[in-house]
Order: structure tokens, then sequence, then C-alpha cells
């Protein structure tokens, strides 16, 4: 069932890619609006081929707008988490340079709207940061600060540097959110394990029961007499608070 799932995914995603080539084509001025709803397409189909059961999911409390941007900052547990927000709010992401070089997943991110960062690079990233907050107003963008994926029981810090963008766009909105997988470990993705590895162990499982929930935002308002760093740590404290009650 495992090798089903995954030649199953493999040939979706390669489908896909060529229908997306022919999309892009034609429909390449337009695609900051319709990438988002055939990414959220796409990660409805992924959650069903692994059977990503999801048990509760708050929705968002605002939409995105043309006055207001929405950026939701997660925890990183697993390759799932990008079919799973997709699927649920919409978004696009803001992801490590790497992934633009995954074979056909790389290509198809970037088209779709993905936004990569060298975190090698601080200069690039503070380019980047002041592009992410631009680009917020209309749009969701997901970002995950931890910088890499990890287990509940890793408790990766966040960094601070997407928690800028509340600054440099005072029209953003900042909603912390927390994903928690009923069998976490069993689906985290850690070093040195790899992209498929990962796909991999997701298979096995009969089922991926999930729980996603958004706490309450941070505006810039929140931001009176505190620094880039209080605020960082306010939202991973409240993501974290949810990781640790009973599942």
């Amino acid at each position: 069932m495992s090798k089903l799932k995954l030649i199953i995914f493999v040939a979706l995603t390669f489908i896909a890619v060529i229908l997306l080539w022919i999309i892009a084509a034609v429909c390449f001025p337009r695609r900051a609006e319709i990438g988002p709803a055939l990414l959220q397409l796409y990660g409805r189909v992924c959650l069903m081929i692994y059977r990503v059961r999801v048990e509760a999911a708050d929705p968002l409390p605002v939409s995105a707008s043309k006055e207001r941007g929405i950026i939701l900052i997660a925890n990183h547990v697993s390759a799932l988490d990008i079919f799973l927000m997709a699927a649920l709010y919409k978004t696009v992401f803001l992801s490590k340079e790497e992934v633009r070089r995954y074979p056909l997943i790389g290509w198809a991110a970037a088209t779709l709207g993905t936004i990569f960062i060298r975190r090698d690079s601080p200069q690039e990233s503070r380019q980047i940061i002041r592009e992410v907050a631009r680009l917020s107003t209309g749009r969701v963008i997901t970002i995950f600060p931890q910088g890499t994926t990890g287990s509940t029981g890793d408790a990766l810090p966040f960094k601070r540097g997407a928690f800028k963008t509340v600054e440099l766009n005072h029209g953003t909105l900042l909603l912390p959110v927390t994903i928690r997988y009923r069998e976490d470990n069993a689906v985290a993705w850690r070093k040195p394990q790899n992209l498929l590895a990962n796909l991999k162990e997701i298979a096995r499982q009969k089922s991926v029961p999930v729980k996603v929930k958004i706490h309450q935002p941070i505006s810039i308002a929140d931001y009176t007499g505190k620094t880039v760093d209080d605020v960082c740590r306010v939202a991973q404290e409240r993501v974290f608070s949810a990781l640790h009650a009973a599942y």
C-alpha cells in the first residue's frame, strides 16, 4: 500500500506539472491570482493520497484584501505541512532556496508563487523579507520560521526575520498557527532524512490524523514598546503552547 501511495503521488505530481506548463503559458500574467487556487487543489488531492485526516482546523479569522495581507506563522513538522496549509488556506509559501532545485516540485512551486530565500545570505534574506512585506497585501503567505522540520519534542526555536514584515507593511497580520499530528514522530522529517525518505515514511501510515489551530493575530499595534525579538517570542509561545497540550 505504501508503494502504491508513492506511485500515485509521483504520477499526480508529474501530471500536475505538465498541466501547469500549459496553464502557465496561457495565463502567466494571472499566476499570482490562480496559483494559490491550483496549489490548493493539488494539496487536497495529496492529502487524500496520504490519507491525512483533518480532525480539526480553525478557519482564517479574517480574509486578505486590497488593504490587508495575511502571513501564517506555523511550526514545521513534515513534508505534509505544505499540502495541508495549501489545502486549508489557499496559501503560497516562503521556502528555502534548496526547494527550487527539487525535481518537478521546485519548478512547480516557483511557478505557483513560492518565494525562495537563501538562508546563508543575510543581505538577500533582508531583501526577501522586504519583498514578502510588499507582496503580502491581498494574499495569504505561509512562513515556517523554524527554518527546518522536526518533531514536537525537538522544539526548534523561531527565527526573527519573518516578524520584520509587519514593521515594513502595517497592513499585514501575522497569524501564529500550530500544526499537530497525532503520530508526530511517525511523520516528522528529521535530518539527514531527505524528502523522498520522509514521504516513504508517511506512506507507511494507515492514516495521518492532524489538527490545526490558529491563534490570536499579531498586528503592528502589538509592536508598541516591543522589539522584533519580543514579538517573535510571543508568537513562538502561542504556537508551542498548543503543541504540548493533550491531543
